[in-house]
């Protein structure tokens, strides 16, 4: 019977983008978002015997719930930032992408097939590279552009790996090929590095970054939430699942170098950054490096990988739905004229400083049990070099966001046009408290143990 849920989670929002053409198309659209995070959650509360077409395993279960849930956020909040839209074209067709990009990411997530998860994130590009344009300014179309020449280029050289994969075992079943025998090779060590190359473009791995912080700082606030909360997490576990049955010691060096890389070079970005929604958009970037660096570690790294992935999502959605809150009210993303928000907007001040510390990895979100787990298996690891540079990039990261934040929020002297609507400001502080019962559900399901 539960095996109806992954069918469910696919359909519901493809069949609910059609509330286009529906006269009450906005409950139309909060109901499959509300309906498809139901389902996502039973998933993870049920057992889902094995099939040929899904796969649902301890590994994308959260994530799945995870990608719903920001889904659903995103669309409440989006029909309260958007409301000047009034019933317009544009705002049908924007929910509409909205619930086709939600359903390629969850496609992605559980189809059982190599060839068919790169079919699905490609697909994300295609469904989601419209809604970067919704205000239809001249540098969120070139932001747009740039997203899917880089992407698709990118994962044009990843449908390598799909294809050295089946000529090394003759069938793309992942759950066929996670069970098989595994042994080095070169074919296999091509596939593991074409896709490195096409999914860390999706990713925002470095060097294949460039398209990353113009489109998630130029995105309307809630798809930069879905872009920098649960699509990059979709690429990661796409790559992590290449990398499972492609592993080899020279790939884990090459895994771990772009990814400290990325981690590193994002910290240092974010010490100069002046706007808002870019410096969270280059944050992403250093927790994405951060996730790649716990999956490839393994053991503790793995269980932190995970707990990182989910925490981080909510809290990078409520940053950038706070952040959506402030450029509505001043009316510019430049921090430096960002100021007395105490005053200005209190409820805001507090889900951005909030959520600010939750995509920085303080207590008690969820990220900061991710980073610690992620930074003890590196040194568990003997990569106690990495650990150590690693830590020092977070504390890099740390101070740039959060020093600035405190600076928009507690400065004594500025004006703003107060605060937003309450569904907006309601969804905000939802999303970061969100991120800090991640830690409560860790615990709950046995802490260390986990996994």
């Amino acid at each position: 019977m539960m095996n109806i849920l992954p069918p469910v989670i696919l359909l519901v929002p493809v069949i609910f983008s059609l509330s286009y053409f529906a006269r009450r198309f906005r409950i139309l659209h909060l109901l499959s978002a509300s309906v498809t995070a139901a389902a996502a959650l039973l998933l993870n509360l049920t057992s889902v015997s094995e099939s040929s077409f899904f796969l649902v395993d301890s590994l994308n279960r959260p994530i799945v719930l995870t990608v719903a849930s920001i889904y659903l956020l995103s669309v409440a909040f989006g029909l309260g930032y958007h409301s000047r839209l009034g019933e317009s074209r544009n705002l049908r067709f924007h929910l509409s992408l909205m619930d086709l990009f939600a359903a390629s990411m969850l496609f992605s997530l559980m189809v059982n097939d190599f060839g068919l998860l790169w079919i699905g994130v490609e697909a994300t590009t295609v469904s989601s590279a419209l809604l970067l344009v919704i205000e239809r300014e001249p540098l969120d179309v070139e932001a747009a552009w740039r997203y899917v020449v880089i992407v698709s280029a990118g994962l044009t050289i990843g449908l390598i790996s799909v294809i050295m994969i089946y000529f090394v075992y003759g069938t793309l079943s992942i759950s066929v090929l996670l069970s098989a025998k595994r042994a080095v090779s070169i074919p296999l060590e091509i596939a593991a590095a074409t896709a490195l190359v096409g999914y860390g473009t999706k990713i925002g791995l470095v060097p294949m970054h460039t398209w990353l912080p113009d489109a998630h700082s130029r995105a309307p606030s809630e798809v930069s939430a879905m872009f920098s909360g649960v699509l990059l997490p979709v690429a990661v576990y796409a790559l992590f699942r290449v990398y499972q049955v492609t592993s080899s010691a020279r790939m884990e060096y090459l895994y771990l170098f772009f990814a400290v890389m990325t981690v590193a070079i994002a910290a240092f970005m974010l010490v100069s950054q002046r706007d808002l929604k870019r410096m969270f958009a280059y944050s992403t970037m250093e927790n994405m490096g951060l996730m790649v660096l716990g999956f490839i570690a393994g053991g503790v790294g793995y269980a932190g990988a995970i707990v990182l992935l989910v925490s981080h999502a909510f809290g990078k959605a409520g940053a950038f739905y706070s952040s959506g809150n402030v450029l509505e009210s001043y009316r510019t993303r430049n921090i430096a004229d960002i100021r007395n928000m105490r005053e200005n907007m209190p409820h805001t001040s507090i889900s951005l400083l909030f959520s600010s510390l939750s995509v920085t990895g303080s207590p008690p979100f969820g990220t900061f049990i991710g980073e610690f787990l992620i930074l003890l298996s590196l040194y568990m690891a003997g990569f106690w070099y990495i650990s150590a540079i690693v830590a020092a990039c977070l504390a890099i990261a740390f101070a740039s966001i959060n020093y600035k934040v405190a600076g928009m929020v507690f400065s004594t002297s500025g004006e703003g046009g107060g605060e937003v609507g309450a569904s907006q400001r309601a969804v905000a502080m939802t999303a970061f408290i969100l991120s800090a019962a991640v830690t409560v559900a860790f615990f709950a399901a046995g802490g260390f143990h986990l996994g």
